[in-house]
């Protein structure tokens, strides 16, 4: 159909006074062929469907989130789900419902997206898409084992400490750490408190320590039991390397 201004248009065009038959005319050539344009415009555009959706298949198989995500990101994609109306297909149940919210024909889309649970969830996520989808099925599928749904919030949460999880573990660990010293720290005192005692029936020696920061709180505490022969040059080797350390200790 053509609208009422095209009509006009078209009415308006004069007619030829020469007694001859119309012919095709092109104006981006001089023998009224658009035959070179055409070709030219179909080799600009994209290759066929199959191969836009091979490149796109690739991209999203290296996504760098957990292959069970991805697969169940596919098999949403391709309807194959256990959703209802899958099972209803597969005569596993009778009913198509949503277990949720009773919409009847509960499809893949209808449980991710469109099932007022998901969308109480989906206004408090901003997180990836695959991993929040797959996360509200994890969670539907707690009704047909028999199990409660966890809040919203809650379900936020936890997908919130997955995806910290997931985050983490695939950023580069680097081994040097950079450690910040307080300026203060500097002129605080640390106190060991150091005890011994010689056990002359079982010639052994019961070392103990403490160290306490300045505020006497203790920081750590340790004892040992050594068997052998005092050594006082050792002794001495170790209060020597206390006292260049700025500890004050007790006997």
């Amino acid at each position: 159909m053509v609208s009422i201004e095209g009509y006009e248009c078209i009415s308006s065009i004069p007619l030829s006074p020469f007694n001859h038959e119309d012919s095709w005319f092109w104006h981006y050539t001089n023998h009224g062929s658009g035959y070179n344009t055409a070709m030219t415009l179909d080799k600009s555009l994209p290759s066929s469907a199959s191969d836009v959706f091979s490149t796109w298949w690739k991209q999203f198989w290296g996504l760098k989130i957990p292959k069970k995500i991805l697969h169940f990101a596919w098999r949403g994609f391709h309807e194959i789900l256990p959703t209802r109306i899958g099972l209803e297909k597969r005569k596993i149940v009778s009913n198509n419902s949503c277990e949720l919210c009773g919409f009847g024909g509960e499809s893949s889309a209808h449980a991710i997206f469109w099932c007022p649970f998901a969308q109480e969830i989906w206004k408090l996520l901003e997180l990836h898409f695959y991993m929040s989808a797959w996360a509200i099925w994890k969670e539907r599928n707690k009704v047909t084992h028999g199990q409660h749904l966890g809040q919203p919030q809650q379900i936020v949460n936890w997908i919130d400490n997955y995806y910290g999880t997931v985050v983490s573990a695939r950023e580069p660990k680097n081994n040097s750490k950079v450690v910040h010293k307080d300026p203060q720290e500097e002129q605080r005192h640390t106190i060991l408190m150091v005890d011994a005692v010689v056990l002359n029936n079982t010639s052994s020696v019961g070392l103990g320590a403490i160290i306490l920061s300045e505020d006497r709180r203790v920081r750590v505490a340790v004892c040992k039991s050594l068997k052998g022969a005092i050594i006082l040059s050792e002794d001495r080797r170790k209060f020597s390397w206390i006292t260049s350390r700025d500890l004050e200790f007790k006997i």
